[in-house]
């Protein structure tokens, strides 16, 4: 639930969620404590805990396949269920893991994340916070069939816990690509309008490539006199624009020393690889940060789109991917998607002229 109030790109929803999370979570060890201590609860721990435990690590390693992002809390949510578990199965009952202190303690964690503390940090302060809730109720209990029955049900509460994060992390994802279908039917007529006028220029395209080859005269040709620095700086407020509009932070970041002036052609792929790889990747995928790079690499130019976003391919479809291709295909480049630092990046490799 933790890592699905992290993805909500509005602020407003967040602290809403933060504000239910938070009081759902002071709220249940009050509950916990007030329940009957019902007889099914008080079961040896050996078979109950090796189930949860392997549950719980395979859940915490299909979230660090699938999402990138996930990796960061899923270790922190694997160490403790691996030793509060371990405890609970070595050493029985006065050993219980997840109990009401615990349960306390990482609802004021929560809390602490309306603080802003990354998420990482947050996971394993909560992870911490469990932890110590069952050194305290071992030390200080007087039935050990209480401790246990405590223990059993927050471990049942966290369980639940997890799959509410699934379930809810799955309707958010609906939700996010209902909502890109909706921007894209809105931008259809645009998008028919320019291809409409792409149509209506093809008859005198011969001349215009005459006269921007004569004698330049529109905005686009007055950065070809100031170089790499008029594309780069036409690039950062393209894509900054882009991203302000969505919500997202961007840097646009350039080491282009000991490159040829870039062709017409060249200044407007470059443009549009960057920002189709941009643009997809804010409207398919989670993303929070988008960082383009342009740099001298490997005898030619290098360009990197990167962004933070968790779904598979970085948020680029195989139509989006093969589009981009086709582009850079036609610059005689290569392009290709990883993993990253950051979540997932897009490089694209152009040939360029060296100034020797």
């Amino acid at each position: 639930m933790v890592t699905v109030l992290l993805d909500l790109r509005r602020a407003r929803q967040r602290r809403w969620a933060l504000a239910l999370l938070s009081a759902l979570a002071l709220a249940l060890p009050l509950l916990a404590r007030a329940a009957p201590r019902w007889e099914p609860w008080l079961l040896p721990p050996s078979a109950f805990t090796i189930l949860l435990a392997g549950l719980s690590l395979a859940f915490a390693a299909s979230a660090s396949v699938w999402s990138h992002r996930s990796t960061r809390w899923a270790r922190a949510d694997t160490l403790m269920w691996t030793i509060a578990l371990g405890a609970l199965g070595a050493l029985g009952a006065l050993g219980a893991a997840p109990v009401t202190v615990g349960m306390f303690l990482h609802g004021i964690a929560l809390l602490l994340l309306a603080l802003r503390v990354p998420p990482p940090h947050m996971m394993v302060l909560a992870g911490a916070s469990v932890m110590l809730g069952t050194l305290v109720r071992a030390a200080t209990a007087h039935d050990a069939s209480a401790v246990l029955a405590y223990a059993l049900v927050s471990v049942l509460m966290l369980v639940a816990h997890v799959i509410l994060a699934r379930a809810t992390h799955s309707l958010l994802w609906v939700l996010s690509e209902r909502e890109a279908l909706l921007n894209d039917r809105r931008e259809r007529p645009a998008r028919h309008r320019e291809r409409t006028t792409s149509a209506s220029g093809s008859a005198s395209a011969s001349a215009s490539r005459a006269l921007r080859s004569a004698e330049p005269r529109d905005a686009e040709a007055s950065a070809d006199d100031a170089g790499w620095d008029g594309l780069v700086e036409r690039l950062r407020t393209s894509i900054t624009s882009l991203c302000e509009d969505a919500g997202v932070s961007s840097t646009v970041k350039a080491e282009l020393k000991g490159l040829a002036p870039p062709s017409s052609k060249m200044r407007q792929g470059v443009m549009k690889v960057a920002q189709e790889a941009a643009s997809h990747a804010l409207r398919e995928t989670e993303a929070r940060r988008i960082v383009v790079t342009l740099r001298r690499a490997d005898g030619g130019l290098v360009v990197e789109v990167e962004d933070d976003g968790t779904s598979s391919e970085g948020g680029r479809s195989r139509k989006a991917l093969a589009a981009i291709r086709g582009r850079v295909a036609s610059l005689g480049g290569s392009a290709e998607v990883k993993r990253a630092d950051l979540g997932w990046v897009m490089r694209v490799r152009l040939p360029c002229e060296q100034l020797n």
